[in-house]
């Protein structure tokens, strides 16, 4: 979750530095048709779809995933995270988690002589997961860890109620989370601190999304109270270092002029549905479906039949996971979350 913070600070840091602008093109691959050649008629021609990455310091490996919608002109915003344990089949590749994906793109593009493996990689696995949720994602971020501090920072701190006294060590990760249940202030350092803790949470990974759910909405409010042009060049200096995306300077400035006015109660919030199976989580397809045409489908045309068309959420061979994955979507427990009600505390995290 941090990741889409720091990307979100970058939209908002640009428009302030250059003003606003216009795009007249985004996105890359011009107009998608449909089978019989024919253009897809667009439902909105303002809405864009963002994947965004974080991942660890070592391997790689993306601890978060998010794929997000904007429309400029509503100004409404969509957040879904993917957990990283997602299964999913990569081609020419054994290892079967979605945060393994970035990795392995970033093999390809060196394999390709790549310039830059990071960014292409970056790219790469954006064009893989449109191709399997069936949706187009018009531009992609990724971030390690080493700037989220810096940010945190840069903004003055991040107000949020901490709802448990959160510890956990592990000298291996050099991790050491020691925070206060109650109202805080958080730094850089605890910030890290409170979107890394799982531990205490019955559902773990599941736990800490609902966790960076409530800290991006603390996050949020911080900027738009403390931005200034005073720490501008800061917070710019911190965010562009360690931000790698395939937006150009004119996009982040045209995307942050209509961001600044973004409102909490036009944000929502959720995890892709799915559940726990066989020690991975599993789609449910068909209401990742209704997430994706609700949320994130530009076209007038109902995504059915188009999301995971090669079926590379499921291995069909395991019956604990076909259960989950072929789940009618009314059975299924899931909920979105508006950014406002989550700053007045409607989300619950049920403790081991």
């Amino acid at each position: 979750m941090k990741k889409i913070l720091a990307l979100v600070l970058a939209i908002l840091t640009a428009a302030s530095l250059f003003g606003c602008g216009r795009m007249s093109n985004v996105g890359e691959g011009g107009a998608e048709t449909n089978e019989d050649g024919t253009v897809k008629e667009l439902k909105s021609e303002t809405m864009y779809n963002f994947l965004v990455m974080g991942h660890d310091r070592a391997a790689k490996l993306t601890d978060v995933n998010m794929l997000v919608s904007y429309d400029t002109e509503s100004g409404k915003m969509t957040v879904m995270q993917l957990p990283r344990d997602t299964y999913i089949e990569i081609e020419d590749y054994s290892y079967s988690k979605l945060n393994g994906l970035y990795n392995h793109c970033i093999s390809e593009a060196k394999d390709e002589d790549s310039s830059d493996p990071e960014l292409d990689g970056c790219k790469k696995a954006a064009q893989y997961l449109s191709r399997a949720l069936g949706v187009p994602i018009h531009y992609s971020a990724v971030m390690d860890l080493d700037g989220f501090g810096n940010i945190v920072d840069a903004v003055g701190g991040v107000e949020i109620y901490v709802p448990y006294a959160m510890e956990y060590e592990d000298e291996a990760q050099n991790l050491y989370i020691n925070l206060a249940k109650g109202y805080n202030v958080l730094d850089g350092n605890e910030a890290e601190q409170f979107v890394r803790f799982r531990s205490g949470f019955v559902n773990a990974d599941l736990g800490r999304g609902d966790a960076q759910k409530m800290f991006m909405t603390a996050f949020i409010e911080a900027v738009k109270e403390n931005i200034s042009i005073s720490s501008v060049a800061k917070i710019a200096d911190s965010v562009f270092k360690n931000v790698k995306t395939d937006l150009t300077l004119s996009e982040i400035v045209t995307f942050g002029t209509s961001f600044v006015g973004i409102e909490l109660s036009g944000v929502t919030m959720l995890t892709a549905p799915g559940e726990v199976a066989s020690s991975y989580y599993v789609l449910n397809k068909a209401c990742l479906t209704q997430v994706l045409n609700g949320h994130f489908n530009i076209y007038v045309d109902s995504l059915e039949g188009s999301v995971d068309r090669s079926g590379i959420f499921c291995d069909e061979e395991n019956s604990a996971m076909l259960a989950v994955y072929e789940k009618p979507a009314e059975e299924l427990d899931y909920k979105e979350h508006n950014a406002q009600d989550v700053s007045d505390e409607d989300i619950y995290i049920p403790l081991k």
